[in-house]
């Protein structure tokens, strides 16, 4: 008996200062993948935020940079969930032949990746998704916010302090001394 794969459509790139980062990581996962399983469908989105089409993000990912020129959008019809290219005049391009996705795999790092933007674009759209969802994510994002939930819950958690720039900015010196009053070396800053 065949079983049919499930297509993952693998979301890298973006709009963060992370970006290349998100390179390694697709192409990490597109190594590691049981690919007698799973079907790959990279989808490239670009520092603009531009969602580019698997072709052109295969070959982002082989070359490190997205240029792709063709533009894809998600459709997030539950009995064909897919991605399809859009033409220059921001239409469906019906010559194009859509790609089918099962579920997405977001390996986006940083703001609109990991901070739940994407995955309440997925969520809106009724795409099941790979990993945290949108609240998870956002509090994730906010270390102090996290932190201080994880002690709420009775979480073990590490000492740690909050900075904030403005402070940081007046007094260092106070800061420093706070620090080292209440803290041992070595520090994760």
């Amino acid at each position: 008996m065949t079983t049919k794969k499930l297509r993952v459509g693998l979301i890298f790139g973006g709009r963060s200062g992370e970006h290349e980062v998100s390179f390694c990581s697709a192409s990490s996962i597109i190594k590691a993948i049981d690919k007698d399983k799973y079907t790959v469908v990279p989808i490239g989105i670009t520092k603009e935020g531009r969602w580019i089409s698997p072709q052109d993000s295969e070959l982002a990912l082989l070359s490190g940079k997205i240029e792709g020129k063709s533009t894809v959008i998600l459709l997030n019809d539950p009995s064909g969930r897919a991605l399809v290219r859009i033409d220059n005049n921001q239409r469906l391009d019906k010559s194009s032949a859509s790609e089918r996705l099962d579920v997405i795999f977001p390996v986006l790092h940083g703001p609109y990746g990991e901070d739940g933007t994407v995955q309440g674009l997925l969520e809106l759209a009724d795409i099941p998704y790979v990993g945290a969802g949108v609240a998870a994510s956002a509090i994730s994002m906010d270390k102090d916010l996290m932190k201080t939930i994880f002690q709420q819950r009775g979480l073990p958690i590490l000492k740690w302090m909050t900075i904030k720039r403005k402070e940081w900015r007046k007094d260092k010196e106070k800061i420093l001394s706070l620090i080292q009053d209440d803290f041992e070396y070595p520090l994760f800053v």
